[in-house]
């Protein structure tokens, strides 16, 4: 494998890369479920859902964590329901927990003038876009791509990223999926960068168990699999060695 690897997008899930999301998403998901069924279920339940595939979507998630406890209820008032714990009234839900799993000095170092940054996510775009504001963020992120973008084509299906690039294009900034890397947590995102023909890397969020999550990740098409994110910097400088040193391994 060639060793000189060009990189000119890198483009990023949102939940469990840059944001540790177990005390907002994860836990609005566990209190819609017992709100709905009486059961307390774990972390490890979410987890489980998640690493079947298909459950990029936090509400359809839990929507069918609650029909599998043979519960009919239909989806918008789960949706609701999951809204008033996450987002809340007025944006003082759950929402307000998540921290950074990336620091602004691992932001700055990888964003250059060489390199387009984007964010390609499962989010309703009007809470990525709070998500970026609130960190202070927005000016590492030109490029962002939310739940509404992608229709009824959302990842393990290639089209978010494919789209990312077309509006990249759009806007002068033609980049190949070859020159493009998708960095994220779940076994949709690996698929997802693989089937777009981009690099996958994944990365294993604080709160997941790295011994399972690591090989899982490799299995469903993760190039490289990091632990923090505050490692990229360095990788990218040295992607192309770092791949060929895996693909030797």
């Amino acid at each position: 494998m060639s060793q000189n690897v060009k990189l000119s997008a890198i483009l990023f899930d949102m939940d469990g890369v840059l944001v540790d999301v177990s005390r907002s998403y994860r836990r609005a998901i566990e209190e819609t479920v017992e709100h709905f069924t009486g059961r307390k279920i774990g972390a490890n339940t979410v987890q489980r859902y998640k690493n079947y595939g298909g459950f990029n979507d936090d509400w359809k998630l839990t929507h069918a964590i609650i029909t599998d406890t043979a519960m009919e209820v239909p989806l918008s008032r789960v949706i609701e329901e999951f809204q008033n714990r996450y987002r809340g009234e007025n944006w003082d839900g759950v929402i307000t927990e998540e921290t950074p799993l990336i620091s602004e000095a691992s932001l700055q170092a990888l964003n250059t003038e060489e390199r387009i940054m984007g964010i390609v996510t499962g989010r309703p775009e009007e809470e990525a876009e709070w998500t970026l504001d609130h960190f202070g963020w927005k000016k590492y992120f030109p490029l962002l791509v939310g739940k509404e973008k992608q229709g009824e084509r959302p990842k393990p299906h290639p089209f978010p990223l494919n789209h990312s690039l077309t509006i990249l294009a759009a806007a002068g900034r033609d980049v190949s999926p070859k020159e493009s890397v998708y960095i994220g947590d779940s076994v949709d995102d690996m698929e997802s960068a693989r089937k777009a023909g981009m690099w996958a890397v994944g990365i294993v969020p604080p709160y997941v168990d790295e011994d399972e999550h690591a090989p899982l990740l490799r299995e469903r098409g993760a190039h490289l699999v990091l632990q923090d994110p505050n490692e990229l910097p360095d990788l990218f400088n040295r992607f192309g060695e770092a791949l060929a040193a895996h693909s030797h391994a």
